[in-house]
């Protein structure tokens, strides 16, 4: 194997050390046969006929209005909840960050309860809450409308679904610009608007690009949503899902995908290229002060309706959830009962074993692999480390719908069959949650300082051991972390699992979706629940028994 050995380790050391020998190809390995090849495979289907390489295939569905219809409806809704978004997160994180208001721990907690349930639960509230039989339209206006449905519908679900990982993005970066800045700007005269506008957004320009990015991202990758609210709204992620699983058109379904990863690549690399030419940074590495709270009455007023407003959106959301768990049937007798919970434990108790089994399988996996690859790129010259770190970065800019397709095409035959097995959703997961375990191993490792490696290859230790005794306990938090994020993403996910599922191993989203589709609103409800409790018990649980700070890991 082309590699060099780790920095610092004498001449005696390398010729002992095979830590890398052995950790470079097993990285190396999985990224290549669970990121390349299925991507490769999938690109291989869009751009052949009969065997030939063609661009008929394409060219046919692009030609076809109605395809090109449903692209411009994905694009539409991509950057209406990825502007939308960004200015809820950007708000948001303001107002938590720099206004004096109270209860912010609070404003905070509920800003990031969607981050533990599927995003299909917000369909499913807006349904039960503005639906054709809506609570809000149905019983409290007196409305059968059918007005949720469609580009609506499906921006207000996506805005509750995944604005708060744009708020967190841009909660940290308010919390990491130098307050001396800010002050230098107010000591010369600035009022708070002079200053966020003239010093703090020009610092949080890649922030914001970057926060874009991640909720367009995020609408692209949305399919239960889609599915459930489209109506007449077609995007693209629900028409792969139709044409796979309803026509069965295979060839046409890989060119749909292909359209979908088009835009995806392109806003991934604009964003690189411009946090690249755009690079602001404080004179010093941390502020030299703590921030200025603004304490001006009226943009306390409206900061603290603002946050209101959408925490009382969030919580509606559960809210009516919960009650759809325990009422007789929902929107017609509200009678209480068990009935659908215990449905949903009796019938779905393999989905959900399933899902938790698989979920911390593949977070732990995800965690450890991260960690490899962050080594291998923080800590060694090894050649080619530059592309290993880029091709397991990939998934971030590949919607889940695309992965999960690519997923269940290229291992349903030779010569790698894992259709069936747990093996196959195992990896789906880990491809997903990789890129995050790689980028927070990477700062992890970056902020030790690299004298720690040194002093124990001097005393006689492989790289390995380095890693293991030295490095391991240092990241520790970070890891647990990790893997936190890793299971939540994974027991929430549909997209990326939705076509290789199987009735050997069930998850609970496919349940859910398919229990909405079958009109089992409040047995999905009660699924739901279950799902939020599992994950809050594992974020609670987790750390305590591995004797882990979860305040420290946060």
């Amino acid at each position: 194997m082309s590699a060099v050995a780790p920095a610092g380790l004498t001449e005696r050391a390398q010729r002992r050390d095979w830590t890398l020998y052995w950790v470079y190809p097993v990285a190396a390995a999985f990224v290549l046969i669970f990121t390349a090849y299925p991507m490769l495979d999938l690109l291989l289907r869009a751009f052949t006929v009969d065997g030939r390489v063609s661009f008929a295939l394409l060219w046919d569905t692009v030609a076809d209005p109605y395809n090109r219809a449903v692209f411009w409806n994905t694009l539409l809704l991509g950057a209406t909840v990825a502007v939308l978004g960004t200015v809820l997160a950007t708000l948001y994180a303001y107002a938590i960050a720099r206004v004096a208001i109270p209860g912010k721990r609070v404003w905070h907690f509920f800003a990031l309860l969607p981050t533990i349930s599927p995003p299909i639960l917000m369909a499913l509230g807006l349904i039960m809450l503005y639906g054709r039989r809506g609570l809000i339209t149905h019983e409290l206006l007196g409305l059968q409308t059918t007005g949720l449905y469609g580009f609506t519908g499906l921006v207000i679900a996506q805005l509750i679904s995944y604005f708060p990982f744009a708020y967190l993005l841009m909660l940290n970066l308010f919390r990491g610009l130098d307050a001396s800045l800010e002050e230098a700007a107010s000591t010369m005269g600035a009022n708070g608007w002079r200053v966020l506008r003239t010093v703090s957004l020009p610092l949080l320009v890649p922030g914001l690009a970057g926060s874009m990015l991640l909720m367009f991202s995020y609408s692209f990758a949305d399919l239960g949503n889609p599915l459930l609210l489209g109506g007449d709204f077609p995007v693209l992620s629900s028409q792969i899902y139709q044409t796979i699983i309803g026509m069965y058109d295979i060839p046409k379904g890989a060119a749909l995908a292909v359209l979908l990863l088009v835009p995806a690549l392109m806003m991934f690399f604009a964003h690189k290229a411009l946090s690249a030419r755009m690079s602001f940074a404080s004179v010093g590495a941390k502020g030299s002060s703590r921030h200025r709270e603004v304490r001006h009455r009226g943009v306390r007023i409206a900061a603290l309706a603002f946050v209101g407003g959408i925490t009382l959106v969030i919580c509606l959301q559960y809210a009516t959830v919960l009650a759809g768990a325990f009422t007789q049937l929902f929107g017609i007798n509200y009678g209480f009962t068990t009935k659908h919970l215990v449905a949903a434990i009796t019938k779905s108790r393999g989905a959900i074993l399933d899902t938790l089994l698989l979920g911390l399988v593949a977070s732990f996996i995800s965690v450890m692999l991260g960690l490899l690859i962050a080594w291998v790129v923080a800590r060694t010259r090894a050649r080619g480390q530059s592309l290993l770190d880029f091709t397991a970065n990939l998934p971030l800019a590949i919607p889940g719908t695309v992965i999960g397709l690519a997923f269940g095409l290229a291992f349903n035959g030779p010569p790698l069959m894992l259709t069936g097995t747990a093996a196959i959703i195992v990896a789906a997961f880990v491809v997903r949650s990789l890129p995050y375990g790689i980028r927070s191993g990477v700062a992890a490792l970056n902020q030790i300082n690299r004298t720690l490696d040194e002093a124990s290859t001097t005393m006689g230790a492989t790289s390995g051991q380095t890693l293991w005794r030295i490095l391991l306990p240092i990241v520790q938090p970070a890891l647990l972390a990790g893997m936190i994020f890793s299971f939540t993403r994974s027991v929430t996910t549909l997209s990326a699992v939705i076509f290789v599922v199987s009735p050997h191993w069930a998850l609970v989203t496919p349940t859910i979706l398919s229990q909405m589709d079958r009109g089992d609103v409040g047995e999905a409800a009660a699924l739901s629940v279950i799902v939020v409790v599992m994950v809050l018990a594992v974020i609670h649980g987790v750390p305590r028994l591995l004797g882990g700070d979860w305040r420290e890991a946060r």
